[in-house]
């Protein structure tokens, strides 16, 4: 599919004016290319400088032309690197390719899953089997350009635990634009989490931030990744990039993606905000009903002996008992599942600490 040329002026122009407003991060990934990365990154433990993650379901005809253009970016810094596809399951020739490049390539390692689990399985295994101090994320469509990476590494080089894509300027269809601007709008203003893109598939996170999100690895949660993250006290950041049309394939989500979305919502607030503290999550809910349910049974009591109404009052008492039955339940939930969290997580609080001070030396938290 080629480029409607009536739109690129208008489209440029938008894009033009966030890349002018970002600043000197903007300049090419050539210009880019005496920056000396391992110096920048801070670390020298990991294998390699960055994995480039490349999940890919159904995508035999981009292999050979992603690899090809994440390799002519990266070979223009100074980064070392290696690039990790991950065959979610894949039902045509992915995996041949993928085979096929990293028999060319060295650099390139790649992991199949015996069907398909989805993206979030994908990247989490990714994130498990990464060796490089910065996990790369990226689709196998090419609807991302490569040469927006070394935007994201010079973000993330700044002291930004994830720096994630925001894409300004969008080539899906508007039955795809508009729920995802009502999606982003929703999560950003409930949660608080200043991000105008959490869905996007290019983003760059410290390994140590991978490694975090691992758990997270199943169902359809990759697209609240950088919100965990973020909810988890990493630092979060955007990079305005412009997406290319999809040449190859098909998307892979249909209109179903906003139910799962919504259930994924969900249980991204509670994962976030409750995991560590169930009581007061199912405790509050117990509470709440409990003090209904006693209103209802002075309620009750009220109707059946004052206004001498006993059917109504009798209903007013089954209900309210119900209410007070569930909340007590609720109320023990929430206390059996304290219980489990404290055995299960008992002694996990230094890995909690990123730094550690000590008289007038400061380094690294201690493992």
């Amino acid at each position: 599919m080629t480029e409607n040329a009536a739109d690129t002026p208008v489209e440029s122009r938008t894009y033009a004016a966030v890349l002018s407003a970002a600043g000197p991060a903007v300049e090419s990934a050539v210009a880019r290319s005496t920056s000396d990365w391992r110096e920048r990154l801070g670390s020298h433990e990991r294998p390699v400088d960055v994995t480039v993650v490349l999940p890919a379901y159904n995508e035999e005809d981009s292999i050979h032309g992603i690899h090809d253009q994440v390799v002519e970016v990266l070979d223009a810094t100074s980064a070392t690197y290696e690039i990790l596809f991950v065959d979610d399951g894949s039902t045509d020739a992915t995996w041949e390719r993928i085979q096929q490049v990293a028999a060319s390539d060295e650099r390139v390692r790649a992991l199949r899953h015996r069907r398909n689990y989805g993206k979030a399985s994908a990247l989490g295994n990714g994130f498990a089997f990464a060796r490089g101090e910065i996990v790369v994320t990226s689709d196998a469509d090419m609807q991302y350009d490569p040469q927006d990476i070394v935007r994201l590494l010079e973000k993330l080089c700044d002291g930004w635990d994830v720096v994630s894509a925001e894409k300004v300027v969008r080539r899906d269809p508007l039955s795809k634009r508009i729920p995802s601007k009502f999606f982003n709008f929703f999560v950003r203003t409930t949660t608080g989490v200043d991000l105008h893109d959490f869905n996007a598939g290019l983003k760059a996170y410290r390994h140590e931030t991978a490694e975090d999100l691992i758990r997270y690895g199943y169902g359809e949660l990759h697209r609240f990744f950088i919100l965990l993250a973020a909810r988890r006290g990493w630092s979060v950041a955007e990079v305005p990039v412009e997406s290319r049309y999809r040449t190859t394939g098909r998307s892979k989500y249909g209109a179903e993606r906003y139910v799962r979305g919504a259930l994924d919502y969900l249980t991204v607030i509670f994962l976030s905000g409750y995991a560590e503290r169930p009581l007061h999550l199912l405790g509050g809910l117990g509470l709440l009903l409990c003090a209904l349910g006693t209103i209802g049974v002075a309620v009750s009591a009220w109707l059946g002996l004052v206004t001498y109404r006993p059917l109504v009052s009798l209903a007013w008492l089954l209900v309210s008992s119900l209410a007070v039955g569930t909340g007590v339940q609720l109320l023990a939930f929430g206390l059996l599942a304290e219980m489990v969290h404290n055995v299960e997580h008992k002694g996990e609080g230094r890995g909690k600490i990123s730094e550690v001070v000590r008289g007038d030396r400061r380094g690294p938290a201690e493992s």
